[in-house]
């Protein structure tokens, strides 16, 4: 690559820095398998822990194909052969409730044509799935012990947006999909990311909460205040929204959809093995076929329609992760078939098979990415690449 071309990424947060839309950030963009360029600007320190929030979903990916290539788990089970309370589902319809059509496969959850759905106001299932995470969320203050098993089944209280497998929503299927591994591993589901994932990828600073010891490195989460993107510290109603005002607690639910703290190096670890085809320094956690499958549009023609993030333009998706179809649509100098995530405060990855690129990237803002600058780091790293 380039890497005077990659210099420009300097001059870009310079300018965002100045202007006051970036407090603090990091990145890191390597190309077969050769790092070509570390940036960390701003308050963030090398060493910050980040909340990564859904780029916990990839890492929940690979912990549902470890029990995929073991032949514990078929994709096309249904979801109640091991959460019991999903076995007569409700959709909400025009018409009121009415029995699913089918029930949820595990297939479904990965791929976000479960139906179900996060908190919400602008649908049934939204609003009451909203007032079942609050009365956990209280029963949980007030010293209620419940498993993540315990959580999930209350969560299926909520009703569908639609029938399983009739559209795309994105929602808590992952959390459930982490409920599936605890279940069928008989082990919490933190312990069994510390043991399969976390220490072969050598990810130390990685976990469902933050040590005491190490509160120091946590990255400042802002706020932005004005339309024009300018930042001030979140405040305390914005850490309490964020679920991050007690980042040092056990969280009530391990959660497999948004429950990580990470590191710009520790994630980077995950990214390395997947663009490895499974493998990191010579020990292989999932198989290079199984990267093939994951990194692969899964939805059909009708759930595709569905899909309305304005940030996977020119996307489709599949096992938690965006694929790029079309470079055109997305106005990306990219590559088809590049994939990966991003996270509630701007965190994002991507993994170009083609190219052998990678590109890690975090910050902490309330309301999530500048989708404008993500294009512009985009367009600066696939400018740089000439072998």
């Amino acid at each position: 690559m380039n890497r005077d071309k990659l210099k420009r990424l300097d001059d870009l947060f310079a300018k965002e820095i100045k202007a006051e839309r970036i407090k603090g950030a990091s990145l890191i963009v390597e190309h077969k398998g050769k790092q070509e360029f570390h940036g960390v600007y701003g308050t963030d320190k090398e060493n910050s822990i980040y909340k990564i929030y859904s780029m916990t979903k990839p890492i929940t990916t690979t912990a549902v194909m470890m029990l995929y290539e073991q032949g514990l788990i078929d994709l096309y089970d249904p979801v109640d052969k091991y959460l019991d309370a999903f076995a007569h589902m409700k959709v909400a319809t025009a018409k009121g409730l009415v029995d699913a059509k089918s029930k949820i496969t595990l297939r479904q959850l990965l791929n976000m044509t479960s139906g179900l759905v996060y908190p919400g106001e602008m649908s049934e299932p939204e609003r009451i799935m909203q007032q079942i995470q609050i009365e956990l969320h209280e029963r949980a203050v007030n010293g209620a012990n419940f498993s993540n098993i315990d959580i999930c089944n209350e969560l299926a209280k909520a009703p569908l947006l639609f029938h399983p497998g009739e559209g795309w929503h994105y929602g808590i299927s992952a959390d459930i999909a982490a409920a599936v591994v605890e279940v069928v591993t008989k082990v919490p589901y933190g312990e069994f990311l510390k043991k399969e994932i976390f220490e072969p990828l050598e990810m130390k600073d990685t976990g469902f909460y933050v040590e005491e010891s190490q509160i120091g490195r946590l990255a400042t989460m802002y706020s932005r205040i004005d339309s024009e993107g300018h930042l001030r510290e979140a405040d305390e109603k914005a850490l309490e929204w964020l679920n991050l005002y007690a980042p040092t607690r056990p969280p009530y639910i391990e959660s497999g959809g948004g429950g990580l703290y990470s590191t710009l190096e520790d994630y980077r670890h995950f990214v390395q093995m997947l663009a490895s085809n499974g493998c990191y320094k010579g020990k292989q956690l999932i198989g290079r076929k199984t990267v093939e499958f994951i990194s692969k549009n899964q939805l059909n023609d009708l759930q595709m329609k569905w899909v309305d993030f304005d940030s996977i333009d020119g996307y489709g998706y599949g096992n938690f992760m965006r694929v790029m179809l079309s470079p055109e649509m997305a106005g990306s100098n990219g590559s088809v078939g590049e994939y990966g995530w991003d996270g509630l405060p701007g965190t994002y990855f991507m993994v170009d098979p083609k190219e052998e690129l990678t590109f890690i990237y975090m910050q902490q803002i309330e309301q999530g990415a500048d989708l404008s600058l993500r294009r512009k780091m985009r367009q600066i790293i696939y400018g740089a690449l000439e072998d």
